[in-house]
């Protein structure tokens, strides 16, 4: 149970970590070691937070699969058309339209930063 919940920790932190690096490069100013760590720390809490159903501080298995049992439901249902089967066709079109959605939203950022 205890290499568990440190998996699970060591994962969460690992995201975190990763999700604080992205938003650092982000056109913004350099972030001290110390600033990168609080962020790092912040992104980590909320993340926890959320997984910690009963909110009593820790994490268990049960908890952590509910909640990424629920992240896959939400992925689901992004990609499918509503029946029970994807096919490479449909996956290949949804990949197309999600990144020129993801294209033009940074377009569009982009433009608005001129603007400023």
């Amino acid at each position: 149970m205890k290499k568990t919940i440190f998996t699970l920790t060591a994962g969460a932190v690992a995201l975190a970590a990763s999700a604080a690096l992205a938003g650092h490069h982000e056109g913004k100013k350099e972030m001290t070691a110390e600033e990168y760590k609080a962020k790092a720390e912040e992104k980590l809490a909320k993340k926890f937070a959320k997984v910690d159903a009963n909110s009593d501080g820790s994490v268990t298995a049960d908890e952590y699969m509910a909640y990424k049992t629920a992240e896959a439901e939400k992925d689901w249902a992004k990609w499918s058309d509503g029946d029970d089967a994807i096919t490479l066709e449909e996956a290949t079109a949804k990949m197309h339209a999600h990144r020129a959605e993801k294209k033009a939203k940074m377009k569009a950022k982009k433009e608005a930063m001129k603007e400023e």
